[in-house]
């Protein structure tokens, strides 16, 4: 059965647009959605009141996230919605990214199905519009798409090296990318130059130092350049050595196996078709005019699960990094499949499930929020803490987060650590040593907030800032039970308020 729907690029950019809106547009009407974009927005608060990443406050994040939300947050002023369609349209350029390297190698509705399976998975929690790897993504699909027409001209493998630069000021585990394809071009251009310029790996290395430089530079002129090593490099370091290789590999796969049973419609189906689509790549190997975009999209496949197995940390949303890779796999598994009368059909259905059973779970609430914006912001349960700390406490109150640290940013409050932007992190010793080490921060800075007795304390009725507090063996019960009094609830957000003797 030869399947005869080939989209054009218009049209599918206006499905996976309305696949992006109908699966994305739920999160206009979450306040936190993960601490993570959080600390992200008050970082981005920062970067929009005219500081560099880093120097004011901290986050273990490269800057590209920071200043992508700051750029919004100065355009736009304080709007989460602003924020999240920032992500939304980094998801759709992504998918967007997808679908055209992904034609390369199969048919149009191959490359579609692909794409929108990446959608379809990017809407499950683990991929909030705000991750840093959204970001990478795009930069990083946009390095490849400059990478798979042959022979690369310096100008398309320029291109390329900005692109990887920025997908490593995004994600910095991603740093083995351009590694390992300016290596790739450097061997075709010495050796088959029908497949790269004789100057294309030259032209790759300086158009990824660009944004190097400039961000290097920038730093220099400001006398910031310790700072900018101390985020970069020290302290991403230390926080690599946490989880060897080998055991992240076996957490990811148990975390993988709970996301499984959690969303099996949306999981199952893209699994399968990318592992049929790693048959069809074999065999498209065999053919010389596809051996080449076979051989990056399989390069970044390896890369990247290094990569996540190297990163010292295991979360979901670490997955997001091979989403667009398996997107073109699960292309070429589709074509694979419809090239077989009586698999066709199964293949239709694996690529219409994914991204049917993420509509379907998302769409009554997307519905909800574009019909009426307003009424979901009443129920902002920590921008009702912010008011009534502001009502009853005043406007110079300080406050110490140890959970929805989102209250500061309403409140145009700075953090009263430089690393408590995420509370946890002055909790977390391969990220409070490097800082303590570099003067960043003083030796023990929850005992230096529990000294200053702040006006408010904002954490979490399930308990989670406690435990964070509770880890560093700090006595964080007694002291809040001997100084402070539980003043308001709003939902799972508590506010404590200092006792006034």
């Amino acid at each position: 059965m030869k399947l005869r729907i080939r989209p054009t690029a218009p049209i599918a950019a206006l499905i996976l647009a309305l696949a992006v809106l109908v699966t994305q547009f739920v999160s206009l009407g979450r306040e936190v959605i993960d601490p993570d974009e959080s600390t992200f927005i008050l970082m981005g608060a920062d970067v929009a009141s005219g500081h560099l990443p880093f120097v004011a406050m901290f986050d273990l994040k490269p800057p590209m996230i920071f200043l992508l939300i700051g750029s919004v947050l100065a355009a736009f002023g304080k709007s989460l919605v602003a924020v999240r369609l920032l992500g939304d349209v980094l998801l759709f350029g992504t998918a967007m990214l997808t679908f055209r390297f992904a034609r390369h190698l199969t048919s149009g509705w191959a490359a579609l199905g692909g794409a929108l399976g990446y959608v379809a998975f990017a809407s499950m929690d683990l991929g909030q519009p705000t991750y840093s790897e959204i970001p990478a993504l795009f930069f990083g699909m946009f390095a490849l798409l400059m990478l798979v027409r042959t022979p690369v001209s310096p100008g398309r493998a320029a291109l390329a090296g900005l692109g990887l630069a920025l997908a490593v000021l995004s994600r910095t585990n991603l740093y083995q990318l351009p590694i390992v394809f300016g290596l790739l071009l450097l061997v075709a251009s010495l050796r088959q130059r029908e497949q790269a310029h004789p100057r294309a790996w030259l032209a790759f290395g300086l158009g990824g130092l660009v944004p190097v430089a400039a961000l290097v530079l920038t730093y220099a002129a400001a006398g910031q350049l310790p700072v900018l090593k101390l985020a970069m490099i020290d302290v991403p370091w230390a926080y690599a050595q946490q989880v060897g290789p080998a055991a992240a590999v076996i957490e990811h796969i148990k975390q993988f196996y709970v996301s499984t049973t959690m969303e099996p419609l949306i999981v199952i189906p893209f699994v399968l078709l990318a592992l049929g689509g790693m048959g069809q790549a074999v065999r498209l190997w065999r053919d010389a005019a596809q051996r080449w975009a076979v051989m990056l999209i399989t390069l970044a496949a390896g890369t990247l699960l290094v990569s996540l197995a190297l990163s010292g940390a295991v979360y979901p949303h670490y997955w997001l990094q091979l989403l667009p890779v398996l997107a073109v796999l699960c292309a070429l598994g589709l074509d694979l499949f419809a090239s077989l009368p009586r698999a066709a059909p199964l293949a239709v259905l694996a690529s219409l499930l994914p991204i049917a059973a993420a509509s379907a779970e998302r769409l009554p609430q997307a519905a909800a929020v574009i019909s009426d914006p307003a009424a979901t912001e009443g129920y902002f349960e920590v921008a009702k803490a912010a008011r009534f700390i502001t009502s009853t406490g005043g406007p110079k109150a300080s406050v110490w987060p140890w959970r929805y640290q989102l209250v500061s940013w309403y409140l145009d409050d700075a953090p009263l650590s430089k690393a408590g932007v995420q509370p946890e992190n002055i909790g977390r010793p391969p990220i409070a040593g490097p800082l303590a080490e570099h003067g960043y921060i003083g030796p023990d800075e929850i005992g230096r907030l529990m000294q200053l007795k702040p006006d408010f304390i904002v954490t979490d009725a399930k308990g989670k800032g406690q435990a964070w507090l509770r880890a560093t063996e700090k006595p964080i019960d007694a002291w809040l039970a001997q100084n402070y009094e539980l003043e308001a609830q709003f939902g799972d957000v508590l506010v404590y308020r200092r006792f006034s003797y």
